[in-house]
């Protein structure tokens, strides 16, 4: 009869000791089951990074594994993103236990089966670790690991000390991860915060050691059969992912993608580098003689103003692409994922990519390729209706949703629409007490302070609204409803209708018309102030529309344009002597007050803001003095640096000083 199992007191009993051949099976199915739900392990936490479920098949797989060991990885190919990006811990706490109870079973079962099996049985779980989880450091962490516990001279024969003294390089890897990942983070936490990003290896390690006490002694009540692993890697592989889905949930992983994606998609560019690397590729292929560098340079960025400036240029075919395949994610989002709620801010992000634009004005005076979206387009006209109707009474979003599909309409002549939309979105979100109440906040008295640990672990286990990431400014939204209800309501000329405005398409019924001077099809509400030749249409409309009620405006909006200093404070004061009553010289006055603090007039300045607060105090222009910082009224004291810091806070401000 074969003997199952060496039983000298010298011997290190493990499953391969029993030489039965039903041991050895059963050894060998085992093992490969646990190898399968290992790799489910290794998979899981490579789609917490990226949303795919198997590296190999990724573009660009072998780059993500080679950055990562050559210490130039990026952020998805990364210990540290498990925490930042694109979940992060710091927004959902929830994965904290979530990402400590993955690492434990990362960390954990390699070492186990190195000292249950043998170390060679280790290798396919530390190559699930390196290729799956696409994690090769801690790979080639847990293979030193594996060697300490299972490997002569190493291991000992309490086995639980063993397996302890295999943790210690994960414990020194977990620490130099932590250690990366704080300096990614500094200045972007508090104290509180930090504890989060701490918080899941501690939890690693503990349950890394309890792993091991029970996987140990449940081998060493069954005399070390095959099977005492895959009961708890079972678990090990089904608890976190349980705690996931359950309560954290795979739209938060799209969503964080998804705001990822636009994020990448639409960062600004300095041109001037991609100027000189067009021109160094070009010199290098032109054999001598050589025209001059500079020329080629020049070249090159003649070419970038064509393809910016052309509907069929490369630059603006990547930016169609790139909105297209924005929108294509949110549809998919909104397909599979209809009650998350992140749906009204995923339907943000569509509607913002739609309506992104070259500033083609800043690329000319920089060279840098900037975008914008408060000139929204007819395409997103449906998704921020869409916003509206499920985000009402939400101050970023139905504020914002609120003013867009107002811009919209008031283009297309409904002004009657659009009005009720302003008016209605003014009264759920324009609460000027509300406004004078946190500017008279510094002098009521502070909140009693709550007890120290009551306070660390409500804000360690707090989680943030959706629309906490949008980070939309409410008040400035306001502020630009505010404008174009003033426009609307206060231009409804006698004679030309809301032509001015919205341009001849469309007119109200029953409305008294007269044909303008100059033919022209456009209102002064389609014209885009950082589109091509503003100012000159602007002109063609005033020609077009003489004496209108609206003119105020549109002189306004043609001195704000002036690229000037003092072309543009010489504007505003004619226009502010013309018109000094009309709804154009709040506005007017308060950019004069900013133009002079620029031109270095403080006194000038002072005087304007002076008659801005006394003669227009109920003025939402008034108000935007007070949102940008100024002090009370009374005063009226405001540093020049803080004027031309805030000069470009106030909608449709884009003209530089010289």
């Amino acid at each position: 009869m074969p003997r199952e199992v060496d039983a000298s007191p010298e011997a290190w009993i493990n499953v391969w000791s029993r030489s039965g051949s039903k041991y050895r099976v059963r050894a060998i199915l085992l093992l490969a089951v646990n190898v399968l739900l290992f790799a489910g392990v290794g998979t899981f936490a490579y789609w917490l990074r990226s949303g795919e479920f198997f590296a190999p098949a990724r573009a660009g797989y072998a780059g993500d594994l080679w950055r990562t060991l050559s210490g130039v990885g990026q952020a998805d190919v990364s210990l540290g993103s498990l925490l930042i990006g694109p979940i992060n811990a710091q927004d959902v706490p929830m994965l904290i236990p979530i990402l400590g109870l993955l690492m434990a079973a990362l960390v954990s079962i390699p070492i186990l089966v190195a000292i249950l099996y043998r170390f060679w049985s280790s290798l396919p779980f530390i190559a699930v670790v390196g290729c799956l989880a696409v994690m090769p450091w801690l790979a080639l962490t847990l293979l030193g690991s594996c060697i300490l516990a299972s490997a002569r001279p190493f291991r000992t024969r309490f086995r639980f000390m063993s397996a302890l003294i295999g943790l210690v390089p994960v414990i020194v890897y977990l620490a130099l991860a932590w250690n990366g990942t704080r300096e990614v983070m500094v200045g972007r936490i508090d104290p509180v915060d930090a504890f989060k990003f701490v918080a899941p290896w501690i939890l690693a390690v503990v349950a890394s050691s309890v792993v091991f006490a029970i996987v140990l002694t449940i081998a060493r009540l069954v005399n070390y059969r095959p099977g005492a692993v895959t009961p708890l890697l079972a678990v090990m592989f089904a608890l976190p992912v349980a705690l996931f889905e359950f309560h954290v949930g795979r739209d938060e992983l799209y969503y964080r993608l998804l705001e990822d994606l636009e994020s990448r998609h639409f960062v600004d560019v300095d041109a001037t580098v991609h100027f000189d690397i067009a021109a160094k590729r070009i010199y290098a292929e032109l054999r001598p003689p050589r025209p001059p560098f500079q020329s080629i340079k020049d070249r090159a960025e003649q070419q970038w103003m064509l393809e910016l400036t052309s509907d069929l240029g490369p630059y603006n075919t990547d930016l169609a692409r790139h909105q297209a395949e924005i929108a294509h994610r949110c549809d998919s989002f909104h397909k599979y994922f209809p009650t998350s709620r992140y749906l009204p801010n995923v339907l943000y992000i569509k509607a913002r990519a739609l309506d992104r634009r070259v500033d083609l004005l800043e690329f000319r005076r920089t060279k840098w390729v900037r975008f914008y979206d408060d000139f929204p387009s007819r395409a997103s006209r449906d998704t921020w209706r869409l916003i509206l109707e499920n985000r009402p009474d939400s101050p970023p979003l139905g504020a914002l949703a609120g003013l867009r599909l107002a811009q919209l309409e008031a283009r297309e002549g409904e002004t009657t629409r659009a009005v009720r939309i302003l008016r209605t979105t003014l009264e759920k979100f324009d609460d000027p007490k509300e406004l004078q109440s946190e500017l008279d906040s510094g002098a009521s008295e502070p909140p009693a302070p709550k007890p120290w640990a009551t306070t660390i672990f409500a804000a360690a286990l707090a989680t943030r609204s959706p629309e906490s990431s949008l980070r939309i400014p409410v008040d400035q939204i306001v502020l630009q409803a505010q404008r174009l209800f003033g426009l609307l309501a206060q231009n409804n000329d006698p004679l030309y209708g809301y032509d001015p405005l919205c341009g001849p398409k469309r007119g109200s019924a029953g409305q008294k018309r007269s044909e303008p001077a100059a033919p022209v099809w456009f209102g002064m509400l389609d014209l885009d102030p950082r589109g091509d030749y503003y100012v000159e249409q602007l002109e063609r409309l005033k020609a077009a529309y003489p004496n209108s009620q609206v003119e105020d405006n549109i002189d306004l909006e043609i001195a704000k344009s002036a690229a000037s200093l003092d072309v543009r404070i010489a504007r505003l004061e004619a226009l502010i002597s013309r018109f000094p009553w009309r709804d154009a010289a709040p506005e007017a006055l308060l950019y004069l007050a900013l133009a002079y603090e620029s031109a270095g007039r403080e006194q000038d300045s002072m005087a304007a803001l002076s008659r801005l607060a006394q003669e227009h105090p109920k003025s939402y222009w008034t108000r935007a003095a007070r949102i940008a910082g100024l002090r009370s009224y009374a005063e009226l004291q405001v540093s020049g640096a803080d004027y031309a810091a805030r000069h470009s806070r106030f909608p449709g401000n884009r003209a530089q000083p010289e």
